[in-house]
C-alpha cells in the first residue's frame, strides 16, 4: 500500500518541536539540530507562536515549547483510554500494603509523562509531579519503559537524548545506560536511588501489552525507607499489580501505545 505523500512545511514544524523537546534552543542552534535554513526555521517558529505551542524568550531570545502544549499534553494523556482511571484500583491497593506513593508513567516521545498517582499518607513522602514530562533515562520509571521498548525504538530515544547530569547519581555515559537496560530487561524491574531527587529511591516493573511495552508502576519513597530488603518486599507487590492493570487494559480494549514535610520529585 502506497503511503500517502507528506506535507513537508508540517514534518519541519515537527522537527522544532521535537528538538524543543530538549530544552530552550537559540535559532542557530534549532538550525543545528534540524538541517533547516534559518529562514525557513524563522518562518515556521512565527507560525509554531499561534496557540502559544513555542514562545520565544524576551530576553536570552531563544524558543522554547509554549502554553499551548499543555492542552495538547492533557488530551494525549485523556486519549490513553481512561488508563488512570482502570488503574486507580490498583493503586490505592498497592498505597494501602507499602505506605509509600505509587504512580503510573507513559512514554510520549522521548519522555515518560506521570498519568496517575496515589501519594503516600507518610508525613515525609516524595511524590511524582502529575503530568509532568521527564526525560526516560532518569529514574527507574523510565529506565523500565526504555528496557522493555523495541530495540529500534530504544536507539531512536536515545539518539534524540541529552543524557545531563541531574544529580552526582546520574548516568550520563550512553555505554553504561545501555548495558544497565539489559540487566533491567533480564530481572524484569528498575531500582533507582538519587538520580533524579537526592534523597528519593523508586522500584518500577513493566506493564506489558501482547506486544509492547504500556506502561512503568513505581513506588517511590524515601531512600531511608528503601533499602535492599524493603525493595524485596515491594517487588512482588508491584508484579502483581502490573499484571492486574495488564488485564484491565486487555478486558476493556484501552488502545494504549506504546502539618507534613512534602518533597515533590520522583527519583
Amino acid at each position: 500500500m502506497t503511503k500517502p505523500p507528506m506535507v513537508q512545511s508540517v514534518t519541519r514544524a515537527i522537527r522544532l518541536l521535537q528538538a524543543l523537546e530538549q530544552g530552550p534552543r537559540s535559532l542557530s542552534r534549532l538550525v543545528d539540530d534540524t538541517g533547516l535554513s534559518k529562514a525557513t526555521a524563522h518562518r515556521l517558529l512565527a507560525s509554531l507562536s499561534f496557540g502559544q505551542l513555542v514562545i520565544q524568550d524576551p530576553v536570552s531570545g531563544e524558543y522554547l515549547l509554549g502554553p499551548g502544549c499543555f492542552g495538547i499534553g492533557d488530551a494525549v494523556i485523556r486519549g490513553y483510554g481512561g488508563l488512570n482511571v482502570l488503574s486507580t484500583p490498583v493503586l490505592e491497593r498497592l498505597r494501602q500494603e507499602t505506605g509509600e506513593t505509587v504512580a503510573l508513567h507513559l512514554r510520549i516521545g522521548v519522555q515518560r509523562v506521570c498519568v496517575a498517582q496515589l501519594p503516600s499518607p507518610q508525613a515525609v513522602r516524595y511524590v511524582a509531579r502529575l503530568g509532568a514530562a521527564q526525560p526516560l533515562y532518569l529514574g527507574a520509571m523510565g529506565k523500565v519503559i526504555l528496557a522493555f521498548s523495541d530495540g529500534d525504538v530504544q536507539r531512536e530515544i536515545l539518539d534524540r537524548t541529552t543524557l545531563k547530569q541531574v544529580t552526582e547519581r546520574t548516568v550520563t555515559d550512553r555505554a553504561a545506560l545501555e548495558r544497565q537496560l539489559v540487566e533491567i530487561r533480564l530481572a524484569g524491574f528498575a531500582i533507582s536511588r538519587g538520580e533524579n531527587v537526592a534523597g528519593a529511591a523508586s522500584i518500577s516493573v513493566p506493564v506489558v501489552g501482547t506486544d509492547s511495552v504500556i506502561a512503568s508502576l513505581s513506588i517511590i519513597g524515601p531512600e531511608a525507607r528503601m533499602g535492599d530488603a524493603r525493595m524485596e518486599e515491594l517487588l512482588p507487590l508491584l508484579r502483581e499489580g502490573a499484571e492486574e492493570i495488564r488485564r484491565l487494559v486487555a478486558r476493556n480494549e484501552v488502545p494504549v501505545e506504546t502539618g507534613q514535610s512534602l518533597v515533590e520529585g520522583d527519583d
